[in-house]
C-alpha cells in the first residue's frame, strides 16, 4: 500500500497541475470509470469523456493561486485514500480567493491514484 507521504506528494502534484493548467495531466488523475462530482450539494456522475471535455473546454480556466488548507489523508482499505480539508482557489483578476470544503475519495489502479469522488462546497471568501 502507497505511504501517506507518497500520498501527500500526489496532492501536491495535482495542486501544480492545477495552478499550470495542464489539462492533460488533471484529466489522467481521475478513475477510467469516470468520478462523482458533488458541487455544492450536487451529486452527479461524470464519464471519463465528459471529465476530459470539462477541463478541455474554454470555460475551465487554471487558477492564479491553489492551495490545499488543512488536508488529512488517511489509507482506507486495500488500495483506497480518503482525504478531507479545504483549498482556496484564486481566479484571474481576483483580489479574493474562494474557500471551498474538499472531500475526496481515491482508488489506486494500476499503482496509481485515481479520483474516484470529489465533494466541494463554497464555504467562503478570503482577502489576498
Amino acid at each position: 500500500m502507497t505511504s501517506s507521504s507518497a500520498a501527500r506528494a500526489w496532492f501536491e502534484d495535482y495542486a501544480r497541475e492545477l495552478k499550470a493548467g495542464d489539462r492533460s495531466a488533471i484529466v489522467t488523475r481521475y478513475h477510467h470509470d469516470g468520478a462523482w462530482m458533488v458541487r455544492n450539494g450536487i451529486p452527479k456522475l461524470l464519464s471519463s469523456a465528459e471529465l476530459e471535455a470539462r477541463y478541455r473546454q474554454p470555460a475551465w480556466q487554471p487558477p492564479v493561486s491553489f492551495k490545499w488548507k488543512d488536508l488529512v489523508l488517511e489509507l482506507v482499505g486495500e488500495g483506497g485514500l480518503l482525504a478531507v480539508g479545504q483549498l482556496l482557489w484564486q481566479a484571474k483578476g481576483a483580489n479574493t480567493a474562494q474557500l471551498y470544503s474538499y472531500t475526496g475519495l481515491l482508488l489506486q489502479v494500476d499503482g496509481k491514484w485515481r479520483i474516484r469522488l470529489e465533494d466541494e462546497n463554497f464555504a467562503g471568501l478570503v482577502e489576498v
